[in-house]
């Protein structure tokens, strides 16, 4: 569960294109003694030229089309070219990727290549469809109906996988009946997890209300005046004349300023706002931009805070209090000066 202090407040993207299914290859028997498969000494010299080439000429994870291939080899010849990508394909160090109509490569670190060929040919096969659905994971029924293995096969497969840790089940939020694997490398997207709002796929409903009222207090202390900020000559007052103690209480309110002048250009933006959440220590959850912009939604909607300069700063509502139910003794006056400074 996300924590709050004090009570106070507590990547790998989906790949566009979709794996082109091949047979995989037996795996390779030779190993070095640290167990380690040399699988570059299994490849011709020009087929080692093109995986090294694949893997330092562009950022890691990126797709050549086989044009570009041609030009990073010099190999102009499409069959000379193929026999290349083959022998690679054959050890697991490049994938065969579709993109709309057309194929593209795109080269396999040496230790993933070394995982595929230590599976067996269902298990690469499942693997490799996981290793697509990124990080969203995929359901073992759509595992199923891709694979056409049988059901016991699949479940076979995802349990020497994961056995290993190449595989991990997580929770969907939105599915949560439903089996999902992912890479054990991958973290799950938003749509998967919920984001911080979702502890064990449940929504979180205390964390958000400590959030939305330590946003709120923070947003209270910045909107009106302190004590310091007070005008040096006292204002006047109609109830100037009573005794009680509660008009007494009224009246030392009513002798300073309720609220900054209308030109005042200070209020909180939302990465000020976003600033003081994540600096504070008030939780260990670490929060987006967004994520504050949608506390700050559910205040603007609850009436509590109201959006100042086209919707870029945030000021708290004169007379609003954190539980909205203010006693009867309070005023419009009194829920201003009650919450004193945050922190």
């Amino acid at each position: 569960m996300p924590s709050v202090k004090a009570s106070k407040a507590s990547g790998s993207a989906r790949a566009a294109s979709q794996p082109y299914t091949m047979p995989p290859s037996p795996p390779v028997s030779s190993a070095s003694s640290s167990g380690s498969m040399h699988l570059l000494e299994n490849l011709s010299r020009p087929a080692q030229t093109l995986y090294n080439k694949m893997m330092s000429s562009m950022p890691e994870g990126h797709i050549y089309t086989q044009a570009d291939l041609t030009d990073l080899v010099g190999i102009s010849d499409p069959l000379k070219l193929m026999a290349l990508i083959q022998e690679n394909m054959n050890m697991g160090l490049v994938k065969m990727l579709r993109q709309g109509d057309d194929l593209c490569y795109q080269a396999t670190k040496k230790e993933d290549a070394e995982k595929i060929q230590s599976m067996t040919k269902d298990e690469a096969m499942v693997y490799s469809y996981i290793e697509a659905s990124g990080t969203e994971g995929i359901w073992t029924k759509t595992i199923k109906a891709k694979t056409n293995l049988h059901q016991s096969v699949v479940q076979r497969c995802l349990k020497s996988l994961e056995s290993k840790r190449y595989i991990k089940n997580i929770k969907s939020v939105k599915y949560p009946t439903r089996k999902i694997y992912m890479l054990a490398s991958l973290q799950p997207s938003i749509d998967v997890t919920g984001g911080p709002w979702f502890t064990d796929s449940e929504l979180d409903t205390e964390f958000i209300s400590s959030l939305l009222s330590i946003v709120f207090r923070y947003l209270m202390s910045e909107s009106f005046p302190s004590e310091d900020d007070k005008p040096i000559f006292p204002t006047t007052s109609k109830k100037k004349n009573r005794n009680s103690t509660k008009n007494k209480r009224r009246e030392e309110i009513v002798y300073g300023q309720l609220s900054y002048p209308a030109n005042y250009n200070a209020y909180p933006s939302i990465a000020q706002i976003h600033e003081f959440v994540q600096t504070s220590g008030i939780t260990t959850v670490d929060l987006a931009q967004s994520d504050i912009k949608a506390l700050l939604d559910v205040l603007v909607y609850d009436g509590k805070i109201e959006t100042i300069d086209h919707g870029m700063t945030y000021k708290a509502i004169l007379g609003a209090t954190v539980d909205d139910q203010p006693s009867a003794e309070a005023s419009e006056f009194d829920s201003i000066w009650s919450y004193g400074p945050f922190l």
